[in-house]
């Protein structure tokens, strides 16, 4: 038996942080090239790509907009010249898909005011070394992967870390997460190896369509044992030319001194093999789903066994859940970003993205003020009489509970 060879399959493991003495920034990933393994992942798995796509467009939804822009439209004007849609929506699907999105802050002269938020392609970056436990810059350079010892990457300063003449700087979103402190790990984090697999197997399958359909092989050499060495050059020689999904149903040329010396191979047939894909398909698109945090494929367009006519109430509350166990954070997290760089500015606005959710499947009936609606629902308040009146329905609730607590109160006639 010492003469079998086992092949085994690369293991997952976590993108591993790296700081190298003679550079100045920190890698990502073993090769530094972990942002575009999570680009390739989403490019390589239908699921996975669904799953981004949906997400990232809840997230963003019908764009930004403020609770209070008809009291103060001249900061909401600014605000959206300064932060434009098209970039908002970049921001969004990088946040999504990468797990940090970078803001591109470009100053006016002499950095006392703010010109323009833009988005900076994070997969372009890594962190400079923290100096007294703050990350003072990124570097970027076009392709990690491929970088050469006589490039020398351009530092940008994060916000409020640069000079006065440095006109631009980056604001990284970045989510904590127990364990990394330069970058941050993809909420779907524990489901990559799933789209890996959804994405080899539809490679396997398109492989053996386009190679004739051909069953796997066992190889056997009957011409005498050779010495380890041998073994290990013949074995590593036919693990490169014909392992692999995209190498299934391959045929093999072999050349002998005669027929007693010839090779014998030997096909393997799995037994019920359409079961085991269909089963590896559909577990890897439940684990993805899972990935990130869907609770029902339904809401991304992915079809589910259920019908849409007698779950409408099911398909409400997975709306319900997801929009705020999900999405939410996501917005919170972004929006929190974009009201402390608008800040800068002097601009104060109560900021909320306009939701995709039906107003059919949002809860009014626990929203008590017109101005919470609006950020449940996106409609607008009609004038500012509207928002008056409801400062003076507030008014009065609260008065109407102080009243409540007064009358409560024991008298010394009770006691």
């Amino acid at each position: 038996m010492k003469n079998l060879k086992v092949v085994n399959l690369t293991g997952y493991e976590v993108p591993k942080i790296v700081e190298k003495t003679r550079n100045s920034w920190v890698d990502y990933g073993e090769d530094n090239n972990y942002f575009s393994q999570l680009i390739e992942k989403y490019l390589g798995s239908p699921t996975n790509s669904r799953c981004i796509n949906g997400i990232s467009d809840m997230i963003y939804g019908r764009g930004i907009d403020a609770t209070d822009s008809k009291e103060k439209p001249n900061m909401f004007s600014q605000m959206k010249n300064i932060l434009p849609a098209r970039d908002v929506r970049k921001i969004v699907t990088d946040y999504k898909m990468l797990g940090q999105a970078a803001i591109q802050v470009v100053y006016k002269n002499r950095k006392k005011e703010i010109a323009g938020l833009y988005h900076f392609p994070m997969e372009t970056l890594r962190a400079e070394k923290a100096k007294n436990g703050k990350i003072e810059a990124y570097y970027y350079h076009s392709d990690w992967k491929n970088i050469k010892p006589s490039d020398k990457p351009k530092k940008i300063p994060t916000f409020r870390n640069g000079t006065r003449s440095q006109r631009i700087e980056l604001y990284v979103v970045k989510p904590y997460k127990a364990g990394f402190y330069y970058y941050s790990p993809v909420d779907y984090q524990g489901c990559l190896q799933y789209a890996t697999l959804e994405e080899e197997v539809s490679n396997y399958h398109l492989s053996n369509i386009q190679n004739g359909l051909q069953p796997s092989m066992l190889i056997n050499f009957n011409n005498g044992i050779p010495n380890e060495e041998v073994q290990e050059l013949i074995e590593r020689k036919i693990y490169d030319k014909f392992s692999g999904t995209s190498n299934a149903g391959r045929f093999i040329l072999a050349f002998n001194d005669g027929s007693e010396n010839q090779s014998n191979i030997d096909p393997i047939n799995l037994p019920d093999a359409h079961a085991q894909y269909e089963f590896l398909a559909k577990e890897s698109r439940e684990k993805i789903m899972i990935g990130h945090g869907v609770v029902s494929p339904i809401l991304l367009g992915i079809k589910d066994n259920t019908g849409f006519g007698n779950n409408a109430e099911e398909l409400r509350t997975a709306s319900i859940l997801m929009d705020n166990m999900v999405i939410r954070p996501f917005q919170q997290m972004l929006l929190d970003a974009f009201k402390e760089l608008l800040l800068f500015n002097n601009i104060s606005l109560d900021l909320y993205f306009i939701t995709l959710q039906p107003i059919e499947f949002t809860e009014l009936d626990n929203i008590a003020t017109k101005i919470k609606r609006e950020e449940e629902t996106g409609e607008k308040l009609s004038s500012v009489e509207d928002v008056q009146e409801e400062e003076i329905v507030q008014q009065e609730d609260s008065e109407a509970v102080l009243e409540a607590v007064v009358e409560e109160k024991p008298t010394k006639e009770d006691e």
